[in-house]
């Protein structure tokens, strides 16, 4: 009988290789081994249920970006200034459908108001710019804000009243604008919240919102990172001439200020980000005004840094810089695991702490067919396909239908 084959492990410049096969020829063992030669170019190294779709180099990287729902488009912030629109209609080949040079973009949002699609720029001067993007032949601004702190974060929401807003930040109180005011010439915010008084002044203020509609209690809700942790203001009633509700105030001893919440789509919980580096995602209930400890936590290493986040229940899609965009199954969120993975760069040799910022920073997913874009700050533009995930909407899960895209037309999912 003729021995059983064995098997052996090459172990290459930059990854292990796949299993070769070593046959045995009389008496001698010929083992068959592919050599890779060092190369300075880097390998992407990912699990294999996520596949990379696209991929558009962008000289000088990119960083905030916002994805249209209905038309293939995404939207990019040049590192170096400017604006880049890419069409991709065909993902193995996105084009080029506008650029603009300018100075450095902060954020991205994109809505609708009447059927007309508009991109709003954040930024030092003018704090923000509209943009009518409803031509890319004919893109032109239809609105500024000027004021003396730039803004540094967007987002863009459909009220339960019918009103477009769009929710903005620098570090300071988060300033809500009916959209309809703003491309009428009025820079008037509905509503201007500030950190309570609790929080010590010199760290006050938010730096990320996000927005959405809980039809248990038909209440429009603003999530809040920032100074002292995270908050969830009711904003409902937008008229109101008293302080909006704050329903909770996450403030966890580990969390001086806050970087992003976002929470699932029933509000039960919330999954949030903490503006330093080593720190894990961490998921809160929102079932108190008080909340203190997290009842679960997730990191892929503590040397990654996460810095954006969206959720698709049962998936949290997360940007970790050179750690590279992780795919984390919260079907059970006291029980989060890393479903897939993806790293466009090689992790730096340096200590965590001194490393320079690199790698992936923005990530956003098209609900109508899953595809999973992200926004490299050296590479520029990639697009991914996550196995067995082709597209999200909550009633398919029995949730609401709440992430951070929009229906421009009918409003929040109210679930009647």
């Amino acid at each position: 009988m003729p021995a059983a084959p064995s098997y052996c492990y090459l172990m290459t410049v930059n990854t292990w290789s796949h299993p070769t096969r070593c046959r045995r020829t009389g008496g001698y063992q010929l083992i068959m081994l592919l050599l890779v030669m060092p190369t300075a170019a880097w390998a992407q190294e990912g699990s294999r249920n996520l596949e990379v779709v696209s991929q558009a180099p962008v000289e000088g990287g990119t960083g905030a970006m916002a994805l249209e729902q209905d038309r293939p488009l995404v939207w990019l912030a040049r590192q170096g200034g400017g604006l880049l629109g890419l069409d991709i209609s065909d993902l193995t080949e996105p084009v080029t459908a506008y650029s603009m040079v300018g100075s450095l973009v902060h954020d991205l949002a994109v809505f609708q108001v009447e059927g007309t699609h508009y991109l709003a720029l954040a930024s030092d001067a003018p704090a923000l710019m509209i943009l009518d993007v409803s031509s890319l032949a004919a893109v032109q601004p239809v609105a500024t804000l000027k004021r003396s702190d730039g803004y540094h974060a967007l987002f863009a929401y459909k009220h339960s009243s019918g009103r477009a807003l769009l929710f903005a930040t620098s570090g300071g109180p988060v300033e809500a604008f009916d959209i309809e005011d703003l491309l009428s010439g009025q820079s008037a915010p509905l509503i201007a919240i500030d950190t309570p008084a609790d929080v010590p002044a010199a760290t006050k203020g938010f730096d990320q919102a996000f927005a959405g509609f809980e039809p248990v209690t038909a209440t429009d809700r603003l999530y809040l990172a920032g100074a002292g942790g995270y908050y969830v203001y009711d904003v409902t009633d937008l008229d109101s001439t008293d302080a909006l509700p704050l329903l909770t105030h996450i403030s966890s001893a580990a969390v001086q200020r806050g970087r992003a919440i976002v929470p699932l789509p029933d509000a039960s919980q919330a999954l949030t980000l903490a503006a330093y580096r080593t720190a894990p995602v961490r998921i809160f209930a929102l079932n108190n005004a008080r909340v203190r400890t997290a009842t679960e936590a997730w990191m892929a290493d503590w040397q990654h840094e996460y810095v954006a986040l969206q959720v698709r229940w049962p998936f949290a899609f997360v940007a970790a810089l050179e750690g590279g965009l992780f795919v984390v199954n919260i079907f059970d969120p006291e029980s989060p695991y890393t479903d897939a993975w993806y790293r466009t760069l090689p992790l730096a040799d340096d200590a965590p702490l001194e490393r320079n910022q690199r790698g992936i920073v923005a990530v956003d997913v098209r609900n109508e067919d899953g595809l999973i874009v992200a926004s490299d700050l050296e590479s520029g533009f990639w697009a991914f396909r996550l196995e067995a995930f082709s597209g999200w909407s909550g009633p398919q899960w029995g949730l609401p239908d709440m992430s951070n895209a929009q229906d421009w037309d009918q409003g929040p999912d109210r679930q009647q």
